[in-house]
């Protein structure tokens, strides 16, 4: 027993510096998992927002195909013209949502296709589905019209004018008219952008 006790006479400890020098490495690695954590956390979140996203930007190309010859506002219009003619002053586009809107306060259902649409998509693109975290974060859909406007009766906002042949072809020019969207989600104020670009008919 003596001579145990003799031996543990001699053993050292940690001094104050040793212990503070580990408590001080241990917080480090700390403070670097909780950052860790942190962005994990951030990037899971703009994931399931920009998977929203993509899902409802699916909806309106969906809603455009399955909708083209409906009816609109305005008389004897089908939808499909109706959007590329109504388009709003400034920013060219035929729907158009600003940041951080909290939808429609509309009630009831309307007599034609376009307002419906409106409708449901100022609901669907509001606060309550996607974050908003700036004024950045802006929703547009843009439908142009392309033809050959040389033909008879065409008007198109965009002319294509290109003939196309095959070999031993002489060529000629396509003059049915031709549609196509492109839907545009901003995120994060505006950092991260989600395009879809469709034809219509």
């Amino acid at each position: 027993m003596i001579g145990q006790l003799g031996k543990r006479i001699h053993e050292k400890g940690i001094t104050l510096i040793e212990a503070l020098v580990s408590t001080a490495i241990i917080g480090i690695g700390f403070v670097a998992i909780f950052q860790m954590v942190n962005y994990s956390v951030q990037s899971i979140d703009t994931s399931g927002e920009r998977t929203k996203s993509n899902y409802l930007v699916g909806m309106v190309a969906e809603d455009l195909i399955a909708e083209k010859n409906s009816t609109s506002p305005k008389k004897d219009v089908k939808l499909m013209d109706y959007l590329v003619s109504n388009k709003i002053s400034g920013s060219k586009s035929s729907w158009r949502m600003g940041s951080c809107s909290s939808g429609t306060t509309q009630t009831g259902s309307f007599t034609n296709t376009a307002q419906n649409k409106f409708k449901k998509w100022d609901d669907r693109f509001s606060k309550r589905r996607i974050k908003c975290k700036g004024s950045q974060d802006i929703k547009f859909l843009k439908v142009f019209d392309i033809c050959n406007n040389s033909a008879s009766g065409n008007n198109c906002t965009y002319n294509n004018t290109q003939n196309y042949k095959g070999p031993g072809q002489q060529g000629t020019g396509i003059y049915e008219k031709w549609y196509l969207g492109k839907m545009e989600v901003n995120m994060n104020d505006g950092s991260k952008k989600k395009f879809l670009y469709f034809q219509i008919h």
